[in-house]
């Protein structure tokens, strides 16, 4: 198999490439945090994986193009690529900081334009590929306090589910993964309760049987699935009564 992963230097995304390390893989990797893509480079290698790693930020659209047009001549070809490279944090909208906000939509979308986008071509040539994007469960509905980061994970359910209906005709498949609650170093950060937390190896495991089984849109864990499909018919008023409590700038 010839595939390529983003944002593997923790969490899911180096669980994913420690899943798939296995003779006769080719792998591309991608992560900023060079000493960190060492390391996960060099385990996958022993694995007996081929592995074309590249330090890149996935905001950088020339520098993607490029890396995906390298792995393509040397891999001969492309069967997976999985975007999975995210950041996100809550609003704290009394800072005024629209950078911030606009940073999510550069990694969470952007960045997920130019990881899948590059590869359309040669799978168009190929017959056949598969796209996979991380995306959310919440990204099922706007929440106070992370109105933004659910906004970027909405965009990428839109992205896939259209890019799926008009990419089956060149026998292109679109997987969209809709986790809950992982441990990472995203949730690491949550000073809140966070139901049915699912680690990070057991996440792995089920995405990578989604991807296997051609799901087109796999959530979990099933509880969260069942709050997924609730959430859109909650009224706004119930979610306003939730909104974090900041005070105002001084």
């Amino acid at each position: 198999m010839r595939l390529v992963i983003t944002g593997v230097t923790s969490g899911i995304g180096r669980g994913l490439a420690y899943h798939y390390a296995q003779p006769g893989a080719v792998l591309g990797l991608i992560g900023r945090r060079q000493e960190r893509l060492a390391a996960v480079t060099e385990h996958c290698r022993a694995q007996g994986a081929t592995v074309l790693p590249a330090p890149l930020d996935v905001r950088h659209t020339a520098a993607m193009q490029a890396y995906a047009a390298d792995f393509i001549k040397q891999a001969g070809g492309i069967d997976l690529v999985i975007a999975n490279a995210g950041i996100g944090d809550a609003d704290n909208l009394s800072r005024g900081d629209a950078a911030y906000h606009a940073r999510l939509f550069e990694v969470n979308v952007i960045g997920l334009l130019n990881t899948l986008l590059p590869f359309i071509p040669q799978m168009q040539r190929q017959g056949h590929g598969q796209l996979v994007a991380i995306a959310s469960v919440a990204g099922f509905r706007a929440l106070p306090g992370s109105t933004t980061y659910a906004a970027t994970k909405m965009a990428v359910r839109a992205l896939m589910e259209g890019y799926g209906w008009e990419l089956r005709r060149y026998g292109i498949l679109t997987t969209t993964i809709n986790p809950g609650f992982v441990v990472s170093e995203m949730t690491a950060a949550n000073r809140f309760p966070m139901p049915f937390l699912q680690p990070t190896e057991v996440a792995v495991c089920k995405i990578a049987r989604a991807i296997a089984r051609r799901r087109r849109v796999y959530t979990f864990p099933w509880p969260m699935a069942v709050v997924a499909r609730l959430l859109p018919w909650l009224p706004g008023a119930l979610l306003a009564r939730v909104a974090p409590r900041r005070p105002p700038p001084a």
